[in-house]
């Protein structure tokens, strides 16, 4: 990724392609290891991603799965 446009562009794509994970419980692998897994990736993505911004990723998960 070259600049700054192309990385907000991405940003965007992570956020509408794994808003099913990114949104409701914090998923445990006891309980649901796919949707867990999916989150720590999409999450971990959009947290370096905004690194490289500058700016600071804030997680919108409450919670967790029980």
């Amino acid at each position: 990724m070259h600049d700054e446009h192309t990385i907000k562009l991405k940003i965007a794509e992570i956020e509408k392609t794994y808003k099913h994970v990114l949104t409701g419980s914090l998923a445990s692998v006891q309980i649901n290891a796919p949707r867990a897994l999916m989150q720590v990736s999409a999450e971990e993505t959009l947290r370096t991603l905004h690194w490289v911004l500058g700016t600071v990723y804030k997680s919108k998960l409450k919670g967790r799965d029980t």
